[in-house]
């Protein structure tokens, strides 16, 4: 493999009792979500996909042509600026839950998977389970949410058996998981059968273990490549070992 680990030392907290009010901080939070080990990548090979996305997520900015493209898009950033923490959340995660529809990247673009900009997915009004997570990212930005709290997940779901991504959210009280397929945010510790395998938060990509046992990182066999979220693997690309606890 091509890329190198640069940080084997990464996770969160775990979340005290009271969440209080507003929980983020400024601070980066390494996203070590649902109970695995984060481990910082250099030379990932999937950043090639998210390093536009992300140029094109901070430059969705207040008039710009992205902002443009949809007036409801719009109007949805507008409403959550005002609103607290977990009430932002959940309004930006069902927002845009109702906002799009859901359509695989082979129907849309005719590519197995595709990383679409903010812009394309408001002008197709329509997406795979990552471009969910690019509108959520880019609204919840604009609203007050900081850029290294949140991420880009990649994972497994065991119960439903494919490859699927979510955006979490990082606070001093624990990780918050926005969801297409539930219009309630839930903790990461909700929800046991998601099993990461990568993600990318700002310019930063990690890769996900297990805390306990030997190193027990996220493998696939062919490569990280060929992991489509939402169609599975691409077709030349066997199944390997997926990141246990």
């Amino acid at each position: 493999m091509s890329y190198t680990i640069d940080d084997a030392q990464a996770g969160v907290a775990p979340a005290p009792a009271n969440v209080g009010i507003d929980p983020i901080k400024t601070a980066t939070i390494i996203p070590g979500v649902f109970g695995s080990v984060a481990l910082s990548m250099h030379n990932f090979p999937v950043a090639a996909r998210w390093a536009p996305v992300y140029q094109a997520i901070v430059g969705c900015s207040a008039g710009s042509a992205c902002e443009q493209k949809s007036a409801a898009f719009a109007r949805l950033i507008s409403s959550a600026q005002g609103k607290g923490f977990s009430e932002k959340l959940s309004f930006v995660n069902s927002g845009i839950n109702h906002l799009i529809a859901y359509r695989k990247d082979s129907v849309i673009y005719g590519k197995l998977d595709y990383w679409a900009k903010p812009t394309e997915v408001l002008d197709k009004r329509a997406g795979d389970c990552e471009d969910f997570v690019i509108l959520k990212m880019t609204a919840l930005l604009r609203a007050g949410i900081p850029a290294q709290s949140m991420a880009l997940v990649v994972l497994q779901d065991r119960r439903r058996g494919f490859f699927h991504a979510v955006l979490s959210v990082s606070t001093a009280s624990g990780v918050f998981i926005l969801d297409s397929l539930n219009n309630t945010v839930l903790r990461d510790s909700d929800l046991p059968d998601y099993v990461p395998l990568y993600s990318f938060s700002t310019d930063r990509a990690w890769i996900h273990g297990s805390r306990s046992g030997s190193a027990q990182v996220a493998e696939i066999k062919g490569g990280f490549a060929g992991v489509a979220p939402g169609e599975g693997l691409q077709p030349d690309t066997a199944s390997g070992a997926l990141a246990r606890r």
